[in-house]
């Protein structure tokens, strides 16, 4: 739109034709037309890290041709190449780049590790974990399991007392069964990819260090400016952070309620 000088491409390891019936159905036949830049077949992860693969222009009958490419035209679809070529050939600062894909070792990990880009990720199985987390049922046991965690941990101050020692194995055993329900409630007989439990996925880490930001639609960015290409994560706190994360908290409400009340003292 008017005002924005951001700069739109396609970067795929997938043949033209295929790109071209794709994106047709799902825009129409004017797709070319938003993106300054169209690559194909550029055979990720070799396009990040072997600058020998020049790049090749597409004829009119889709083949790729050898002549010299010297720069990267909006309209004309290109094959091959390498990333360096890339950055030369359309000026674009690799600190600027905020580059989505799906494939987590093919796409994110170099970019992200050796090139400095910001990058995204798509998970299609992300719209089915968050209508399971967001059901009424699933919040029920998450409550549940939240209280017996703190109760468990609580009630151990009084033992060796009987009744402590009864209470903790009562919870244990409701705890164990809510974890198995949580569990069985995923579509998938191996539950969620993100989590086992309290534990992280092998996945979710690979996830979290080679993607900024994750979604199970792109459309989903129609909700950010398109000068928005940095996407800082929350800090997760270690367990031993937790105490002084929530003294922070409380310092920041009182030195809040102190701005806005200047006339009382906050002890």
């Amino acid at each position: 739109s008017s005002g924005i000088n951001a700069e739109y491409g396609v970067l795929t390891n997938s043949p033209y034709n295929f790109i071209d019936s794709g994106m047709t159905q799902m825009i129409g036949n004017h797709w070319m037309e938003l993106f300054d830049v169209v690559i194909c077949l550029s055979k990720k992860p070799m396009f990040f890290n072997d600058t020998r693969r020049p790049f090749r222009r597409l004829s009119s009958n889709n083949e790729p041709t050898f002549g010299q490419v010297n720069d990267l035209k909006k309209g004309e679809v290109y094959c091959e190449g390498n990333v360096r070529d890339l950055h030369q050939f359309t000026g674009w600062d690799p600190c600027k780049i905020l580059y989505f894909g799906d494939q987590m070792f093919a796409d994110l990990a170099e970019p992200v590790l050796n090139q400095g880009w910001h990058t995204g990720a798509i998970i299609r199985e992300l719209r089915e974990e968050l209508e399971l987390l967001n059901s009424a049922a699933c919040q029920q046991r998450l409550f549940l399991l939240n209280e017996l965690n703190y109760l468990i941990n609580d009630v151990q101050r009084f033992i060796p007392h009987p009744d402590a020692i009864q209470l903790l194995d009562q919870w244990c055993t409701e705890r164990k069964k809510v974890r198995h329900e949580l569990l069985d409630q995923h579509p998938t007989k191996f539950g969620s990819i993100f989590r086992t439990h309290l534990t992280p996925t092998l996945f979710y880490r690979r996830l979290s260090r080679f993607a900024e930001i994750y979604t199970c639609d792109l459309t989903n960015l129609a909700h950010f400016s398109p000068h928005h290409y940095r996407f800082t994560p929350t800090r997760q706190d270690l367990p031993h952070e937790m105490h002084c994360t929530s003294q922070l908290d409380i310092c920041r409400a009182k030195c809040s309620w102190k701005e806005a009340q200047p006339w009382k003292q906050c002890r």
